[in-house]
């Protein structure tokens, strides 16, 4: 008997909650132009937010599938003399040290290289990974199928020829096709039975085979470890226990260990995100922001709404209704705005995270992150919903509850009470508005100088219609230098005869704006260098004609020179200005220990690190990334060290695309098993690894700059609107005592034009405060005059716009009209 009064009650509730959304509904019909700004507002801050938490959460909180993820670390050697930063590679001799640091759970060793993996017409390059036995217990990720390798798979040292696909690498060489397991694939001269698949977040190194591999033991041959620390140990820990070994190995091995290494541990996204994580952060922050320019501009189209609307509650209040009914009736409409705004920003927010997932610059965010809208994301939205419904719906569902009844009842809807309260808030909000939206465009605007500041960044050679392609020849053993000279030449003559192709060069090691060997090196011209460091560049005799570069004394190594591997070098005019201050370094000499280098598959000349005359001297080019300064160069000809794996760079003239197929063609022609490992316009490279980054910062602040801007300008039409209708009445006085029309204009522009220039003020001095917060990268800064200018320009036009209707109503009003209208 009980439970009947409360199901009745239940269902009355139920009932009331119907009518009070359908009615809801109905009166936002009737006013669609305000129905569809708070929605618009709502979805673009909601569908915003939604997409930068969902990319930031899956690359930043939760972007590793392994087991332990936290513990795993990466060693970075960083040298104090230089700042150069290196990852720690150690020998197969050494790695046991590490397995028996106290602080050290687990470490496997990893190889990657491109090898040649023999298909029905042509070889195909893979990136093949070699790693001890260990790497998937250590990584506990199950395959997707059939089984992993582990230490039973290497008995008594020896590794089984077997081989684990990645999960894209079995997506696109073999379809996905489930009966892979067992079959057999062939790597340069070796075959191995494939046992499994890994799970398709499992990428570690990028690898498309994971193969086990146990180390020779020899003192040249290098392999990275990767460590996983135990509960409860410190970075500090193992960076202490690590440093003495480290020293040790420096004493025995100074070219791999140089004498002031310092020990650096950094977690797995530390390494990977490197300079990106603060500005996905930033993006986060922005995007907040743009969410709480929505809110605001929601906030003042309520209190706009809600205001005007008085005269309608006066009346309900008169007839009976209750002030919990006209307080449930008003929240009910905001309710219903703001989970219809979540809902279309959601919708925004799935497409929206394709695309910024497929804008992210290529090597700034690690390749197993799963980057989609979850349950907590969306979770996340519809709380902000319901929160702006409540918190923006309550402040005027509370005040119009009650109303005057004697006051409105006697008034026309335009007078209104609390005139002048309603626009001190509607101002209030414009202000906080407008600072927020300057904000966003000096963080816009720094991003966009930044970006720009690069992409003109004198570079020192031509990279328009330049290309480059990787090629790998079949080894040999042993390595025969002569062999391989011809080889390498007979490559470039095939790829420089073909129709469009104006110039063919080769490089071991060097393309740029990128770096080559970092050395130490002697200077005959000054004898009392130390630690005098150079980059080394092998290339071939015609490189600096394909690349564009002029020649500024001296010449250049000849054809027959580099044939015969004399020893000839060129230095750029940081290595002049660096190390000859300026003077003549024609005729002295250079040499570098760097160039004795004992690489597997590879030969050398005879006395590579003795002297080599300088013949010419060359432009600076940039060869430590587009924002570093050029490092002194040492360019010597490609045949000092010759292995099967070059560059070819190549300057075309015509379809890029069409001459790249073309050479590939030729190449092949010539040799059927030459396999090619990559191939890029410059521009591409340029793109990726140069200003990617700041061009996608650029590109999305800028975006969000637009729509805060977009949002500021609705807000601002809706409080001018608001303006202008309760001072009907004043504006028709004042015109019919004979204020011109211009005046009118003058009056509201000004009173408008004040609110948004305190904003931009207040604005511009939260940016200079923020300064550093809003610097998106190194190279961007808001504390620059004229983009600051600029970017206050912009708002104050656009606002300027945005008021251009309400005032020209305002100059419209009829004296009389007006009057009476009271």
């Amino acid at each position: 008997m009980i439970a009947i009064p409360r199901f009745a009650n239940c269902l009355s509730f139920f009932a009331v909650s119907i009518k009070d959304t359908a009615f809801g509904v109905r009166q936002l019909l009737k006013s669609p132009g305000f129905a569809i700004v708070v929605i618009g507002s709502l979805a673009l801050g909601i569908g915003a937010s939604v997409t930068v938490f969902s990319v930031v959460r899956a690359v930043l909180l939760d972007p590793y599938p392994y087991k332990d993820a936290d513990r795993m670390v990466h060693v970075e050697l960083t040298q104090k003399s230089s700042d150069q930063q290196n990852l720690l590679s150690v020998t197969a001799t050494e790695y046991p040290d590490l397995l028996r640091l106290p602080s050290v759970d687990d470490a496997f060793l990893m190889d990657n290289r491109m090898q040649a993996l023999k298909g029905d017409t042509m070889p195909v390059s893979v990136t093949a990974g070699f790693y001890s036995p260990n790497l998937f217990t250590y990584m506990g990720v199950p395959p997707l199928l059939g089984r992993q390798f582990t230490p039973a798979d290497a008995p008594g040292g020896n590794a089984s020829p077997v081989a684990v696909l990645s999960y894209l690498f079995w997506k696109k060489q073999y379809g996905g096709r489930l009966d892979i397991l067992g079959k057999t694939v062939q790597l340069d001269q070796t075959t191995y039975t494939v046992i499994g698949v890994a799970s398709p977040r499992f990428t570690w190194g990028d690898s498309d085979l994971y193969i086990p591999a146990t180390f020779k033991a020899d003192p040249h041959y290098y392999i990275m470890p990767f460590l996983k620390l135990k509960p409860g140990a410190t970075f500090a820990a193992v960076a202490a226990e690590l440093q003495p070994l480290v020293n040790t190995y420096a004493k025995l091995d100074p070219h791999n260990f140089p004498q002031d290494s310092k020990v650096e541990i950094k977690t797995l996204n530390e390494e990977v995100m490197k300079g990106f994580k603060s500005p996905l952060l930033m993006l986060f922050a922005a995007v907040l922001l743009l969410l709480l320019i929505g809110c605001a501009n929601v906030s003042i189209l309520m209190l706009a709404r809600g205001t005007s609307r008085q005269h309608e509650f006066a009346v309900r209040a008169s007839i009976g209704a209750t002030r919990a009914r006209i307080v449930r009736q008003l929240l009910t409409e905001a309710v219903i705005l703001s989970l219809v705004g979540a809902g279309a920003g959601v919708l925004i927010a799935y497409k929206g995270v394709e695309l910024l997932a497929a804008s992210l610059p290529l090597y700034s965010f690690p390749h197993e992150a799963a980057i989609h809208v979850n349950a907590t994301v969306l979770l996340f939205a519809v709380g902000v919903a319901l929160f702006t419904g409540l918190l923006f719906g309550s402040s005027p569902a509370w005040h119009l509850s009650r109303p005057d009844l004697s006051a409105l009842m006697q008034s026309s809807s335009v007078k209104l009470a609390g005139n002048v309260s309603g626009r001190n808030v509607h101002r209030i909000l414009i202000v906080g508005q407008v600072t927020l939206t300057m904000v966003m465009l000096a963080g816009a605007g720094s991003a966009l100088r930044a970006f720009l500041t690069l992409y003109h960044k004198p570079m020192g050679f031509d990279p328009d219609h330049l290309l480059y392609i990787g090629t790998a020849e079949p080894k040999e053993t042993p390595p025969n230098w002569q062999h391989l000279q011809v080889t390498q030449e007979s490559i470039r003559q095939a790829a420089e005869s073909t129709p469009g192709v104006v110039s063919a060069s080769i490089s071991d090691n060097w393309v740029p704006p990128f770096r080559g060997y970092a050395s130490k090196i002697s200077f005959s011209g000054n004898l009392n260098l130390t630690d005098a460091q150079a980059s080394l560049a092998l290339i071939s005799f015609n490189m600096f004609s394909t690349l564009r570069i002029p020649l500024l004394s001296g010449r250049f190594y000849t054809q027959a020179e580099s044939a015969r591997g004399a020893h000839v070098a060129m230095v750029n005019r940081a290595f002049v200005k660096q190390f000859a201050r300026g003077g003549d370094v024609i005729g002295q000499s250079v040499r570098s220990p760097g160039l004795k280098m004992d690489i597997p598959d590879a030969a050398s000349v005879a006395d590579p690190d003795g002297w080599l005359q300088i013949v010419g001297v060359v432009n600076d080019v940039r060869n430590d990334g587009i924002d570093m300064p050029v490092l002194p160069a040492v360019y010597v000809p490609d045949t000092f060290i010759l292995d099967p794996h070059e560059f070819l760079i190549i300057r075309a003239q015509g379809d890029t695309n069409a001459i790249m197929r073309a050479v590939e063609t030729n190449l092949h022609r010539r040799n059927s098993q030459l396999v090619i490992q990559e191939e890029h316009e410059f521009s591409w490279l340029l793109e990726t690894q140069a200003w990617g980054r700041e061009r996608f910062l650029a590109w999305l602040f800028g975006l969000f700059a637009m729509l805060a801007l977009t949002l500021s300008a609705a807000g601002i039409y809706s409080a001018v609107s608001f303006t202008v209708s309760q001072r009907t009445r004043e504006l028709g006085v004042r015109m019919a005592l004979g204020a011109q029309r211009i005046g009118v204009v003058r009056l509201v522009l000004q009173s408008s034009l004040a609110t948004v220039g305190i904003g931009a003020i207040a604005g511009i001095a939260l940016s200079l405060v923020l300064g550093k917060l809003l610097a998106a990268s190194q190279q961007a800064t808001v504390r620059d005059p004229g983009m600051l200018l600029a970017a206050s320009g912009v708002l104050l036009l656009v606002s300027a716009i945005a008021c251009l209707y309400p005032v020209w109503r305002a100059a419209s009003i009829n004296p009389m009209e007006a009057i009476r209208a009271d």
